[in-house]
């Protein structure tokens, strides 16, 4: 990279105290001829001394060479001219506003409009894996992840299987997902959640999950992408103020910006303002059954935060983050072959930047 710097002559100036601070005495200038023995004086040349804390302007003419440029100056201190600093990296692009949830051999991407939050269109793709996630349907879980892949889970046989869809497709086409493998210790998950630090939690449902014994949010500490999933324990729920979390949601603050711990906790259509980290927090209403989820106000043309719920037939709500009034049903998503419940899954989308509040880590 070339660098320029623009050097500056010194000037030396001679101070002579006065009164005033500036000498104004003038001195003749006495010159002799060697060669005729005469003197001639000339006139008067003045001197000047500005006062203390001035400074000599004096213009220097500017030089180019192969590494080095000093251009003209005309103020009082060296200027360095270091060339124009490299451009930022650009941020990276927002996702569109969207959904997704999961169930038996179904991924369902949902797409909103920005204009109004609204319902896009519902697109079902395919899981075609061999053997199956899982027949039985209950537990569905998903979060997305910080690079906008899912990993989702499945309840199978008294544990939880996870898997991973790298690449979401939203044009209806069939996907081969990623098993990652069951969960160690018989955990059965029934929620999957991501903070804004890109960390992943399980809400472990305990002996059941119809009650507070055994539940324990807990947060991947191994590479579970590549089968590590170890884990560590953040809270014991036993003591909760919900029974049994479904899923978890990031949460609205009373800025309308969306945080992810407290959150938006939902037991079979109970919605809960829940800190994680205690399991306290307090009953708002009803809404939906099993998937809840937030996107924030970035992602809308009106900045405003919106809170989205899934019933138990695969409808689609918005609800009021406050009072939790529902919209009519903005979609809906397909049956199942097996006649089960379509909507028995959780909510999944992008979180917007914002500033986490679980433990570090």
């Amino acid at each position: 990279m070339r660098r320029t710097v623009t050097m500056l002559g010194t000037v030396l100036a001679l101070a002579c105290g006065s009164s005033s601070g500036r000498d104004v005495t003038a001195t003749a200038v006495v010159t002799s001829d060697p060669t005729t023995g005469t003197t001639t004086t000339d006139g008067p040349t003045p001197t000047t001394t500005e006062p203390a804390g001035s400074t000599t302007q004096q213009a220097t003419t500017g030089t180019t060479g192969p590494d080095v440029t000093t251009g003209t100056t005309t103020g009082g201190g060296p200027f360095f001219d270091l060339g124009s600093l490299p451009d930022m990296p650009p941020p990276p692009p927002l996702p569109t506003p969207q959904l997704w949830y999961s169930v038996e051999d179904l991924l369902v991407y949902i797409e909103l409009n920005p204009a109004d939050g609204s319902v896009a269109q519902l697109v079902t793709n395919t899981i075609v894996n061999d053997p199956t996630l899982g027949d039985t349907v209950n537990s569905c879980s998903l979060t997305m992840l910080a690079d906008g892949s899912l990993l989702g889970g499945r309840g199978v046989d008294g544990q939880t299987r996870l898997f991973h869809v790298p690449a979401p497709p939203t044009d209806g086409s069939d996907v081969e997902v990623v098993v990652l493998g069951d969960m160690p210790d018989g955990i059965y998950v029934e929620a999957l959640y991501t903070d804004c630090d890109g960390r992943v939690y399980l809400m472990d449902t305990g002996v059941d999950n119809v009650s507070n014994t055994g539940n324990r949010l807990l947060r991947f500490t191994g590479d579970y992408l590549a089968g590590d999933l170890a884990y560590e324990v953040i809270t014991d729920l036993m003591v909760a103020v919900s029974a049994d979390i479904d899923d978890m949601g990031p949460g609205i603050d009373a800025r309308g910006a969306v945080i992810d711990n407290p959150g938006f906790g939902i037991d079979s259509g109970a919605i809960y303002n829940l800190d994680y980290t205690t399991g306290t927090g307090t009953m708002l209403g009803m809404g939906g059954d099993y998937g809840i989820h937030s996107l924030g106000g970035p992602l809308f043309d009106d900045g405003v935060s919106r809170l989205y719920v899934l019933g138990i037939d695969a409808e689609v709500f918005a609800a009021d983050p406050v009072t939790l009034a529902l919209s009519p049903v903005l979609a809906t998503g397909p049956a199942l072959s097996s006649g089960n419940a379509p909507g028995n899954a959780g909510f999944a989308g992008p979180l917007t930047e914002c500033n986490t509040g679980f433990p570090q880590g």
